[in-house]
């Protein structure tokens, strides 16, 4: 049996409608985090460089050179401004290519993060 790989062909998004949509229920907040993230998949060894640019109590945006498909459960190791790393497992729940050949992943918490887990990070 043949493992497969959680990697998609993702084709850009070109309704701007699509592309600005607010999805999170709860308040974003702008950030400049580095990240590694790896898939949970058990085939997966590789973890990716990433960066974070906002969070909120219900997920974050990840920026990497990886497309992953939708649905796909990432474990994201977060360098938190004290220093201290932060392991948090998301849900992708959207992607889209940029300009400069990188991804950005919209991802949504499988635990919500309490006030006291957004105030380590904002």
């Amino acid at each position: 049996m043949q493992a497969t790989s959680t990697a998609a062909r993702v084709q850009p998004v070109r309704n701007p409608y699509f592309r600005d949509q607010e999805r999170r229920n709860t308040e974003r907040h702008a950030c400049t985090l580095e990240a590694t993230s790896q898939p949970l998949d058990a085939c997966e060894t590789l973890s990716w460089g990433a960066s974070v640019s906002d969070i909120s109590a219900g997920g974050l945006a990840v920026t990497l050179c990886y497309p992953f498909k939708l649905g796909t459960y990432l474990s994201v190791d977060l360098q938190c401004p004290d220093g201290h790393v932060r392991t948090l497992m998301v849900r992708v729940v959207h992607v889209h290519d940029q300009a400069d050949g990188q991804w950005r992943c919209g991802c949504e918490f499988l635990k919500p993060l309490t006030q006291s887990d957004m105030e380590v990070f904002i």
